[in-house]
């Protein structure tokens, strides 16, 4: 062992693996067997050394509860230093820098109960604002960035398939910049629904997306037909034809949990904003 490697004790590797999980840093290679200086040299490559490598090694030692050097305090006593100068900073910048460029309005169409329940944890994982409720719509607001490195705030409206709430769906519908539809690609009658969505989306928008505030132009409704499940019980042909009917893009993933569908809400995103600057 170098001079810089430990050997930890139990409860000071699980004190090391939930810091390590705080601050976002994998902890795969992580062993009772510790090579300390490697380590620090990581987290400071990891946070483009605005923490020096001397300055983590003093954090890790206060993490696994070792008596510091005085040079060690002082590393400490500089790193509360700079985050209080970032700290400062941050609080007169923080809203300038979260300002959108854009603001645009997506529906969801077609989720079960279940899956609208479990929304908020999947949106909540990638920056999303608090939820707000109204009778048979979920609204969330979540910031993305775009490929022109502009930033848009979504506003993500989660519509019920209820029954009940059929006859006020279409008033949800104002406004609406794109649209993610929804269905169980083992339950025919929730592919049905979508030909249902279609006809009241064409019938209260004309499938037109107009922005006068600061774009000035008409668009096409972008559109996303997504499949949801494990097995494809309707034929791949008919979900392709409807797809094409409705002139959306269509995409399949196993669970509403499933990475892919964030990287759906962004990619409708980035089509909206490339076409309303085409």
């Amino acid at each position: 062992m170098s001079n810089k490697t430990l050997l930890l004790r139990e409860k000071q590797l699980n004190d090391l693996l939930n810091f390590l999980r705080k601050i976002e840093f994998s902890s795969e290679k992580v062993t009772k067997e510790l090579d300390l200086e490697e380590l620090s040299k990581q987290i400071s490559k990891k946070y483009e050394m605005t923490i020096s490598p001397g300055q983590a090694e003093a954090v890790l030692r206060r993490v696994l509860g070792m008596t510091l050097t005085s040079k060690e305090r002082s590393q400490l006593y500089d790193l509360r230093k700079k985050i209080y100068r970032y700290e400062k900073f941050l609080t007169s910048f923080r809203e300038w820098g979260r300002k959108y460029d854009n603001q645009l309005k997506i529906i969801i169409l077609g989720l079960t109960e279940e899956q609208s329940d479990y929304l908020p944890s999947i949106l909540n994982k990638h920056g999303t604002g608090p939820e707000r409720d109204i009778i048979g719509v979920s609204f969330y607001t979540k910031l993305t960035e775009n490929y022109d490195k502009s930033l848009t705030s979504l506003a993500i409206w989660d519509i019920s398939k209820k029954e009940r709430f059929a006859s006020i769906r279409p008033k949800f519908y104002k406004g609406v910049a794109g649209v993610l539809l929804v269905f169980n690609t083992e339950d025919r009658d929730s592919f049905e629904m979508i030909k249902k969505y279609f006809i009241e989306l064409r019938e209260s928008t004309d499938l037109k997306f107009k922005v006068r505030r600061k774009f000035r132009k008409e668009i096409s409704l972008p559109l996303s037909l997504i499949g949801i499940g494990n097995n494809l019980l309707i034929p791949y042909d008919e979900i392709l034809s409807l797809a094409s009917e409705m002139g959306a893009s269509y995409g399949q993933i196993e669970t509403i949990e499933d990475d892919i569908f964030q990287d759906i809400l962004r990619a409708l995103a980035a089509i909206i904003i490339f076409k309303l600057k085409d």
